[in-house]
């Protein structure tokens, strides 16, 4: 009996990453599509506290300026409030759970970094020229310093 198939690694989109190895690629790809998926539930979070803040003035000043209608009209809001903070709420929670995943990969890739980057005997420059390159192309720091 023979094999009918073998693994094979994809390396395209890795071609131009500075890594001496799939491995390392394959990390820097997975922490680079998580960090993004945070940005954007980031994103998110900001946009929902700006609505939770709109309907909260819209609540609180339609009463005032709209006697006869606004008591009805910030009752419809305070339901609209109600839902946009628990979607607020649910956004927030992804965010810091998107966030606890990005800062492990983030401390991983910075330990691989220090400790097992590449093969090279002697002093080499991988590991700044890669970390020159993540900078430069996607804005992310790989020292030791926060995400945020």
């Amino acid at each position: 009996m023979g094999i009918l198939c073998h693994p094979v690694l994809k390396t395209i989109g890795h071609q131009n990453l500075p890594v001496p190895s799939e491995r390392m690629a394959q990390l820097f790809y997975e922490f680079l599509g998580r960090y993004n998926e945070w940005k954007i539930a980031k994103f998110q979070k900001m946009i929902g506290m700006l609505i939770l803040l709109f309907l909260g003035l819209c609540i609180l000043f339609l009463a005032w300026f709209l006697p006869g209608r606004g008591l009805i009209m910030s009752m419809v809001m305070l339901v609209f409030f109600y839902f946009a903070t628990r979607h607020y709420l649910e956004v927030n929670e992804r965010a810091s759970h998107l966030y606890l995943n990005v800062y492990i990969l983030h401390h991983h890739l910075v330990g691989k970094l220090e400790v097992g980057f590449c093969d090279h005997s002697g002093p080499c420059h991988c590991v700044e020229d890669f970390r020159r390159y993540v900078v430069t192309k996607y804005s992310i720091s790989l020292y030791n310093g926060s995400l945020r």
